[in-house]
């Protein structure tokens, strides 16, 4: 009861302050930004800091640096000022309730849980177009920063590439290595030694996928692979997995369906190091209908869905 007496006390004010801060890291910056004057904005963080009981910037840095606290706090409330911001937009009218939602995706939710997401949401929204983009994790966040596209669903990205953006996790995923049934390396104890010898099918350079492969590899020692077939298209990368002994680095949710069946086999090489959150990826800056808000709280709950989580 005294955690949600404190936050009772936390004023919109007093967020936005804290949070503009932190993504210009300069209170100066943030001043501008909001306009406002600086000591205005000292004033609201420090009440923020005193309802909390820590510090939340490192003043002693050049900057504003956030602190453990800082950072803790950051993801929440930026989550938090979204939400009103939507729910205001919403409920104000500012764009059509039958305007199109752009939604871009990445292969792994494409063809697994947002299927049903979409079907429940056209039941009872059947005059709202839903426009399914799909993309690279890094061409999609571009679209979204630049208005043209209203949502995001795949990997979290870089810091530099999440810029001005709000991300929310759903669920954690693996990057998984996958061969056919029958495979040489199915059904053994694969080490990521014994794959090199085999063709692999991977993402492109630049992508969200290939960036967290190649880390991976490299942390084992491994600096580029000898034979490689890139493509980002999901039906490619199955249809050639299951005809040839090639190897197939993808999120596991991707071919979800022939794990299943066990026409498609995995080799449980790295799935913890190659764990990583998907979430929703909104822009605070574009107004949403009351669909769409509808539609961003059925994507939220969607972590409830089995064989993701």
């Amino acid at each position: 009861m005294k955690m949600f007496s404190k936050a009772r006390n936390i004023r919109l004010r007093q967020l936005r302050c804290f949070v503009t801060v932190a993504r210009r890291r300069s209170f100066v910056l943030a001043a501008e930004e909001l306009g406002l004057t600086q000591p205005a904005v000292s004033r609201s963080v420090r009440e923020l800091e005193q309802i909390i009981g820590h510090e939340l910037f490192d003043r002693s840095q050049r900057g504003a640096q956030l602190t453990n606290r800082g950072r803790t706090l950051l993801d929440a409330a930026e989550m938090g000022l979204l939400q009103i911001a939507q729910g205001v937009s919403a409920a104000t009218g500012e764009i059509s309730p039958t305007d199109p939602i752009r939604l871009g995706a990445l292969p792994n939710v494409c063809s697994q849980f947002l299927p049903d997401i979409v079907h429940g949401f056209k039941v009872d929204y059947p005059q709202v177009t839903v426009r399914i983009l799909p993309g690279t994790n890094a061409n999609l966040l571009d679209g979204l920063r630049l208005g043209e596209t209203d949502l995001v669903l795949g990997r979290l990205s870089s810091t530099d590439d999440m810029r001005g953006l709000v991300f929310e996790t759903i669920f954690d995923e693996p990057l998984i290595f996958v061969v056919r049934q029958g495979h040489p390396l199915a059904g053994g104890a694969a080490q990521l030694e014994d794959t090199l010898s085999f063709p692999y099918v991977i993402p492109p350079l630049g992508t969200i996928i290939r960036q967290e492969l190649d880390r991976f590899l490299a942390s084992r020692g491994v600096t580029g692979l000898p034979n490689v077939i890139e493509t980002t298209s999901s039906d490619f990368q199955r249809s050639y997995v299951l005809k040839t002994d090639a190897i197939c680095v993808i999120p596991r949710g991707v071919f979800m369906t022939d794990l299943t069946t066990g026409e498609i086999v995995s080799l449980e090489i790295g799935e913890a190091e190659l764990t990583g959150p998907v979430g929703l990826t909104t822009n605070p800056e574009l107004p949403v209908s009351a669909p769409m808000v509808d539609l961003l709280e059925r994507i939220r709950n969607s972590y409830k869905i089995p064989n993701l989580v």
